[in-house]
């Protein structure tokens, strides 16, 4: 129903306003619009004391600080962020710059059994990710977003961004990856949210 207004709507504009609509659909959304989702309060995470460990069925468990994710190689990926509740209204686009998953896992070296990363927030909430969809060039430990720290309601210091699936697979305040052969399902896939999030 919703789409169908939509073409409704946009069919009555002129070429001029259809396109400033266009326009307006894939322009930066400024972060004084952008929706927030959370299970609970906000964590006050500083840079300073921040450490981010990788662990679990891996070879080499790891932990960064930081100043370690901000000086390994980082890639800029433009994104649309939505939450699956409203996809059509509770969405951002943002650009996002941060160091993509696959590194990391390429050096802490999962176990052959591995299926599946776990993704912990300071706060406490989880989401997982299948390992091939972890190890996707665009998948990333975003530490910035449209060229600036990210906003502490959006993850600050470093957030998970996974491009094409829905945003309550993009953990925020990430302190913890943790590598499991086990199906463990994170805090909304454990609730029936769907465990590949595909939009």
């Amino acid at each position: 129903m919703i789409i169908s207004t939509s073409i409704l709507v946009i069919g009555r504009l002129s070429a001029y306003e259809y396109q400033q609509y266009q326009h307006a659909q894939n322009s930066i959304t400024p972060f004084g619009s952008w929706y927030v989702v959370q299970i609970s309060y906000t964590p006050d995470v500083l840079i300073n004391n921040y450490v981010l460990t990788v662990d679990g069925e891996v070879e080499n468990p790891m932990t960064f600080t930081y100043q370690d994710l901000v000086k390994l190689p980082s890639i800029e990926i433009k994104d649309t962020i939505q939450c699956v509740s409203d996809p059509y209204f509770l969405k951002a686009n943002v650009v996002w710059t941060g160091v993509p998953l696959k590194y990391i896992i390429d050096m802490v070296k999962p176990k052959s059994n591995v299926i599946k990363v776990v993704g912990y927030g300071a706060e406490g909430y989880t989401a997982d990710l299948p390992v091939y969809k972890a190890m996707e060039p665009n998948v990333i430990l975003a530490y910035m977003v449209d060229g600036k720290p990210l906003p502490q309601v959006h993850g600050y210091p470093v957030r998970l961004a996974v491009p094409g699936w829905w945003g309550y697979t993009y953990v925020k305040w990430l302190v913890r990856l943790y590598f499991t052969s086990k199906n463990i399902l994170g805090y909304w896939e454990s609730r029936g949210y769907p465990d590949v999030a595909k939009k």
